[in-house]
């Protein structure tokens, strides 16, 4: 089997079995260094690919007055945060869940999150009516992962723990998120604070 065989695999695996790619990915064991190394390349692939989206619609470049480097700084902040709200928030609820494999999981959230933006840029640009269609599935793709990757790394018994658990998570990353954005100076209607 060839890597791209084997990597096409692992997506498709990914659609339709998130909790299941969870559990696997959670047996690999990789160093904490390997886990920093893999959510800065998320974060830099990221980046590049919202640099991609703003150039291919200038409309909303002009609501996003950053520089590529503020927003990897605050990509990559985001992601250690939504690590951090994730597994602290599971542990109050009663989970089990360890900094390291919920650093794991979300990268490889993240990195499922840059195929899926891949796929909507492609469909913008060469079927501009299914844009929206391919947009929401996306979405709704990512939550339904999301619930079954806190599922799986707290070892709830059910997914509305895991539900519970994220919308602590996004209530704790919003204000986090707001306090680096006024830190750093970008505001999202344009200009500086």
């Amino acid at each position: 089997m060839t890597p791209a065989q084997w990597a096409g695999q692992w997506v498709l695996r990914s659609l339709r079995d998130p909790a299941g790619v969870a559990r696997a990915l959670m047996s690999i064991g990789l160093a904490r260094n390997t886990l920093y190394q893999l959510i800065a390349l998320v974060t830099v692939l990221s980046v590049l690919m919202l640099e991609l989206g703003l150039y291919l619609s200038p409309a909303e470049a002009e609501l996003l007055m950053a520089t590529p480097f503020a927003l990897a700084i605050i990509l990559g902040a985001s992601l250690l945060m939504m690590v951090f709200a994730l597994q602290l928030t599971g542990r109050m609820l009663g989970g089990t869940g360890r900094f390291s494999a919920a650093l794991l999981l979300v990268i490889w959230w993240q990195g499922m999150a840059l195929l899926i933006q891949v796929v909507q840029t492609a469909t913008l640009l060469l079927f501009p009516a299914l844009a929206g269609i391919v947009t929401l599935a996306g979405l709704a793709w990512l939550v339904f992962s999301l619930l079954h990757l806190v599922n799986v790394l707290h070892g709830f018994d059910n997914l509305f723990k895991a539900l519970a658990t994220v919308v602590i998570g996004v209530v704790g990353i919003s204000f986090g998120l707001a306090l680096l954005l006024s830190l750093i100076g970008v505001t999202l209607q344009g200009g500086t604070l």
